[in-house]
């Protein structure tokens, strides 16, 4: 259960990693853009407030510092007041919807703040309050040339900016916008290549345990073939002594009897034989052959067959003793199947392979069996054992070709592949 959960695991981790990490860097962004919006307004507010107390009524300082600074807004307030701001416009009463008035107040006692104080399409915007000193008496902002003195603050210089950072805000919002993306395909993609992986690893221990299975079968095989094969050979002996010296003397049940067990002896070695070609690698003797011949001999021994080969020559390089038990055993699956099956045979080459198709009308094999159609022992015919498709598909793949059943609509069909001559290039359907 966790193997095959893992996959999913590993992409959620990967996704909230990806996610917290993009969170987390494009948060200590905009607020290093926010701070640094903060120190350019305070900064710049505090030098004119310091430095230049007198001669913001007309405006035109105000302007200067707007333009230079690339402010959105610099006013001077006095009590409800805008004696003027960099836009030139004439006083005005102040809008409270821009201007904190707790800060206002504050910074005409003489305490400074700085602070975002709203949005305009999700841009922040920062608002400076600086106490500007004004003259002893009125407040009129003329200093008194007897004393040389300013007099207490009352008057307050707004700074507001944003807009300036607005693209650097956007390319935060667009960093932030990338990294969730690209955090969500890189755990679907992880996600994917772990489940693959994942698959691949089950599909390889299932393959490495099958194998395994098979060489301790093959081995097993082979013990219990030369454990039999003699006694068999033993026992057919001594019937047809005994058939012969009885003669006449058998009568006609005594003789079917013998009959009976001497074709049970021969069913019995044929096994052995199938068990020991399945289990040992006997050497082949490889020679060119017309594909074609090899099928009409093997269907001469299957009379109740129709079968229906190509009259072309073409020239494969197979051992033909093998490759005709190997379509000996295909023709006789289609006879079992079908009393009066016919068979058609296909013939031509793909690639660099000769391939020979034969497809029966019988009643096909069923999806359950396909999956273990070229496994040992996974006969479904009565008395069937099983051997044969997994012989023959042995026997072809030690030829350097290949056996593979074919799924159509209807019937059973399978698919050789083999090696052409060397000597037959050019030869043969094209």
């Amino acid at each position: 259960m966790v193997r095959r959960a893992a996959p999913l695991l590993l992409a959620v981790s990967s996704l909230a990693f990806g996610f917290g990490a993009a969170t987390w860097l494009s948060s200590e962004a905009k607020a290093a853009v926010d701070q640094l919006l903060l120190e350019q307004v305070r900064g710049a507010g505090a030098v004119v407030a310091a430095f230049a107390p007198t001669g913001l009524e007309d405006g035109a300082a105000l302007r200067r510092l707007k333009a230079s600074g690339d402010f959105d807004e610099v006013s001077l307030v006095e009590g409800q007041q805008v004696l003027a701001d960099g836009a030139g416009l004439p006083a005005h009463g102040v809008d409270l919807l821009r201007f904190d008035a707790e800060k206002l107040s504050a910074a005409a006692a003489g305490t400074s703040a700085v602070s975002l104080d709203y949005e305009v399409g999700g841009l922040p915007f920062a608002v400076g309050y600086f106490p500007v000193p004004g003259p002893v008496g009125s407040g009129d902002g003329r200093l008194d040339s007897a004393r040389g003195e300013r007099g207490r603050p009352g008057r307050v210089l707004v700074v507001e900016a944003g807009s300036r950072f607005a693209e650097p805000a956007r390319r935060v919002a667009r960093a932030r916008t990338t990294a969730f993306v690209s955090s969500f395909v890189g755990a679907l993609a992880l996600f994917f290549l772990a489940l693959a992986w994942s698959r691949l690893e089950t599909r390889w221990r299932a393959a490495a345990a099958q194998a395994a299975f098979a060489q301790a079968l093959q081995r097993f095989a082979a013990m219990a073939a030369h454990e039999v094969r003699n006694p068999l050979a033993t026992i057919r002996g001594l019937l047809e002594l005994y058939r012969e010296r009885r003669g006449d003397g058998l009568g006609e049940d005594g003789a079917r009897v013998v009959k009976d067990v001497l074709g049970e002896v021969d069913r019995l070695s044929r096994v052995t034989g199938d068990l020991l070609d399945l289990s040992s690698e006997r050497p082949l003797s490889t020679e060119p052959r017309a594909v074609e011949e090899l099928v009409k001999e093997a269907a001469s021994l299957h009379p109740s067959l129709t079968v229906r080969c190509p009259d072309t020559h073409t020239m494969v390089e197979v051992d033909a003793l093998r490759l005709g038990q190997v379509l000996q055993n295909l023709l006789r699956n289609a006879a079992q199947a079908k009393a009066d099956a016919t068979v058609n045979v296909e013939v031509k080459r793909e690639g660099g392979l000769i391939s020979v198709r034969l497809h029966d009308d019988g009643p096909g094999v069923s999806a359950a069996q396909q999956q273990r159609l070229f496994q040992p022992f996974a006969s479904e015919k009565p008395g069937g054992h099983g051997l044969g498709l997994a012989l023959s598909q042995r026997l072809v793949e030690r030829m350097g070709g290949t056996l593979r059943f074919v799924s159509t609509a209807r019937g059973a069909c399978f698919e050789l592949s083999l090696s052409p001559s060397p000597c037959a290039a050019g030869r043969g359907p094209g």
